[in-house]
């Protein structure tokens, strides 16, 4: 079907704005970031270094901490809090008695203050008066009582990332949506062949819900490879570098002035992503879930 002259036009004057700001806000400071990172810039005055920024990131034994716990960030969410939002939206899906009640308990995280949360789950591993160390002084592991989880460059990593399991009800209620869209005939057959629940749950109601899973765990490798601000707020990026982070690293650059090295962080950052993406989107079958 041709399309018509006026048509065109009008066409392209509906897009044009979306097109103007998508140039504006993204196109344009991509490119500056692109730039600059090659030049020694302090806000003010730029000297183009070439690749020096890159070379000095890559022997800085922190930035590698950083990029190594980001992927590490990235694989616990895919591997645990994903998988683990898809089983309890399996049981939620059965809709026994009281499943809204545990529904909202875990979706609560989401709508209360990140900051908020992070302050709250520093609070419970104090050394002193946290609510962590007095449950195990209280079973027995009297070694812990006064234990400084997240200062501690043992337990600090394993800390912060059982803190992201706060967040297992986002994709949880993401999954739990889905179940609600797969038609009762399948269920109904099912019952008439004497499936199990179990049955019923691994045959029917997973492979259906596949696609929501895979867009999951695209979603949860963004969230964390973006990771700042929990990070920031409990640890920010210590003990010894341990919990460092990506974006941690560059907001550390960025107030030292040292703004060329910190953009340059940046655009590595945004190479992982892609590269990231597009493993996945092959890995998954991007098919599957469009």
């Amino acid at each position: 079907m041709k399309i018509k002259k006026d048509e065109v036009v009008w066409l392209l004057i509906f897009i044009a704005p979306a097109i103007i700001l998508f140039t504006l806000f993204f196109i344009l400071p991509l490119l500056f970031l692109f730039v600059t990172s090659f030049t020694n810039w302090d806000g003010i005055n730029a000297e183009f270094v070439g690749l020096e920024n890159y070379v000095k990131l890559f022997n800085k034994k922190s930035f590698v901490r950083a990029i190594t716990n980001n992927l590490y960030w990235c694989i616990t969410a895919a591997l645990i809090t994903v998988p683990l939002a898809l089983i309890i939206a399996l049981l939620l899906a059965h809709r026994s008695r009281g499943w809204k009640v545990f529904r909202t308990v875990l979706f609560i995280p989401q709508v209360v203050s990140s900051a908020a949360i992070a302050m709250l789950w520093a609070a419970m591993f104090n050394a002193e008066y946290g609510l962590v160390n007095f449950l195990l002084d209280y079973i027995g592991f009297s070694d812990y009582k006064n234990h400084n989880w997240l200062g501690n460059v043992r337990t600090a990593n394993a800390a912060l990332i059982g803190f992201s399991l706060c967040y297992v009800g986002y994709f949880m209620v993401i999954m739990l949506a889905k179940t609600a869209s797969i038609s009762e005939d399948y269920y109904d057959a099912a019952n008439i062949d004497g499936a199990s629940q179990f049955q019923k749950d691994l045959h029917i109601t997973a492979p259906l819900i596949k696609s929501t899973f895979f867009l999951c765990i695209i979603l949860a490798v963004i969230f964390n490879l973006r990771q700042f601000e929990y990070v920031y707020l409990m640890t920010a990026g210590g003990p010894a570098n341990k919990t460092q982070v990506l974006v941690v690293y560059i907001w550390n650059e960025l107030t030292v002035q040292r703004l060329g090295r910190g953009n340059a962080a940046g655009v590595i950052m945004i190479a992982i992503g892609a590269i990231l993406l597009l493993s996945l989107r092959k890995l998954l079958k991007s098919e599957t879930y469009n």
